[in-house]
């Protein structure tokens, strides 16, 4: 959404509340992850099996946002011949077997004996659907319900279900997990197979990603409906927002959503330490203890050194504490200077 300065001036605080939360930003690994969607979506009737992907990330990376985003573009129609579903999302109900699945995937597109009859005679009518409603692409969100919780075991009677499903529609299909995900596949090798195409939503990396944070910052305060620059990528902020967040978009937005709603009551044009500290203590901090408020004080100034040290260690497989790489990486202030 491009709004200038006037428009904003002009807006209602509700229309103003709107933009703040539906504001989205594709940020340079998300554009990867779309394109690669986008590829499986378009390109697997080419091919004798569909192009499948796998996603995987923590929570609050973004990896259901970016469903919803794609699926913006191929919305749901009512039809004189029925319903048209182009792209099907699914999230994987826990604990995940083929009755709940097949169940809950019948529900989706609106079959109203969606619970009634055996799995096979479930499975018949599924693909049937699938075909008659026009899907296109399967989002399967939630791949970790496919592990027992309870034992760590790999459901594989699930797991083979759904790779026949994938053989007898021909439907591509993306999967939405955790990363501890990815152990379904080392046990059923053949879904493995159909899910080589794999992409890790990972949250933004302080020391080599600092300028990628930066740019995404960037991009947020160009969609704010505040008519004052709140410099939220200057070097100083971003890195009080890389403490407050670790990195993760999730807690990011928060900050930014809460934040900006605060300013607009207050009837402040920009978002400052003050809205931000708010936001942070009401809707970050009880994840993030024993934090301070990094908008409050500096405690955040140290947390720059320790990163550094942190991956640093990580990279050198250093054991002990005690001994200094010759050669450190440059400070993230360095980085992050223009």
């Amino acid at each position: 959404m491009d709004f200038s300065k006037k428009q904003f001036s002009q807006m209602t605080l509700s229309e103003k509340l709107y933009i703040v939360n539906n504001i989205y930003v594709v940020y340079p690994r998300v554009k990867e992850i779309f394109s690669a969607i986008d590829y499986c979506h378009h390109f697997s009737n080419l091919k004798d099996e569909p192009e499948c992907l796998f996603l995987k990330g923590e929570t609050g990376t973004g990896k259901t946002t970016i469903f919803r985003s794609y699926a913006q573009g191929y919305p749901r129609q009512e039809t004189p011949i029925g319903t048209v579903v182009p792209v099907l999302y699914v999230t994987i109900p826990s604990p995940a077997t083929v009755k709940t699945v097949v169940t809950k995937l019948l529900w989706e597109l609106g079959d109203p004996a969606y619970d009634k009859g055996t799995i096979g005679s479930q499975t018949i009518r599924l693909i049937g659907l699938m075909k008659d409603c026009g899907v296109e692409l399967v989002f399967l969100d939630e791949f970790q319900h496919f592990i027992d919780r309870d034992s760590a075991k790999v459901l594989k009677t699930v797991s083979d279900w759904l790779k026949n499903l994938i053989l007898d529609t021909k439907i591509p299909m993306i999967l939405i997990g955790l990363p501890e995900a990815e152990a379904v596949f080392q046990f059923n090798c053949q879904l493995s197979r159909r899910f080589a195409n794999r992409h890790h939503l990972s949250p933004f990396d302080w020391q080599s990603k600092s300028e990628e944070f930066r740019t995404f910052l960037h991009a947020l305060e160009l969609q704010l409906p505040l008519s004052d620059e709140s410099c939220l990528a200057s070097e100083e902020m971003a890195l009080r927002f890389y403490y407050a967040s670790d990195g993760i978009v999730a807690y990011v937005m928060k900050l930014i959503r809460y934040g900006t709603h605060l300013a607009l009551q207050q009837g402040k044009e920009k978002l400052d330490l003050n809205v931000l500290a708010i936001a942070f203590d009401k809707y970050v901090k009880a994840d993030k203890v024993p934090k301070k408020n990094p908008f409050l004080n500096d405690e955040y100034l140290r947390y720059e050194t320790n990163v550094d040290v942190q991956q640093e260690s990580s990279i050198i497989g250093a054991t002990n504490q005690r001994i200094k790489a010759r050669n450190k990486s440059n400070k993230a202030s360095k980085i992050l200077h223009k």
